[in-house]
């Protein structure tokens, strides 16, 4: 087995562990490759037509915030959004902004930088919520499969629901 393959099924279980991404069912329908920049998250979001689940530690790249914006007003796309009480409220956080979007935007246990595009595409990993790979970052991959995204949105739904909601008109009161 070469030592890139071994590093990839590595940060697969590492990156899934917390979230339960290990458990998901990577079968031979299931595409995976490796992501280089946050443009290359912004791409998925762009191809978003129904729904958007997404759970970040921070929300803090700009590109794809515009991207989820985009997606909310130009397209209609259902945006769920799960961040921590932190990513929420630091001010370089597009959460707010996002929620006065029509984002559904809720605080609580976001334990994982988890995209799932139309419940076929996941991206996970860092590049979703910093703007390139630093050295020595666990790398972002990304997934196309139903049976891998399926598996993700259940365990997303749980988390989000057990979260806080955020109302954006609380604060313009």
């Amino acid at each position: 087995m070469s030592r890139l393959l071994r590093r990839v099924i590595a940060a697969i279980v590492l990156l899934g562990a917390p979230l339960g991404l290990a458990q998901a069912p990577i079968t031979p329908n299931t595409e995976m490759r490796m992501l280089g920049a946050s443009n290359d998250v912004v791409a998925y979001v762009d191809a978003a037509q129904s729904e958007i689940l997404l759970s970040a530690y921070m929300l803090r790249v700009q590109g794809v915030a515009e991207a989820l914006r985009r997606a909310i007003v130009e397209r209609g796309v259902q945006a769920y959004i799960l961040t921590t009480n932190s990513g929420l409220s630091e001010g370089a956080s597009y959460g707010k902004s996002l929620a006065l979007a029509g984002a559904h935007v809720r605080s609580g246990y976001a334990n994982a930088e988890l995209l799932i595009v139309d419940r076929y595409y996941v991206v996970n990993g860092p590049l979703i919520g910093v703007q390139s790979m630093p050295e020595g970052m666990d790398p972002t991959f990304a997934f196309t499969g139903t049976d891998y995204a399926n598996s993700l949105v259940t365990i997303f739904v749980e988390q989000f629901n057990a979260a806080t909601p955020y109302d954006p008109t609380e604060v313009v009161r």
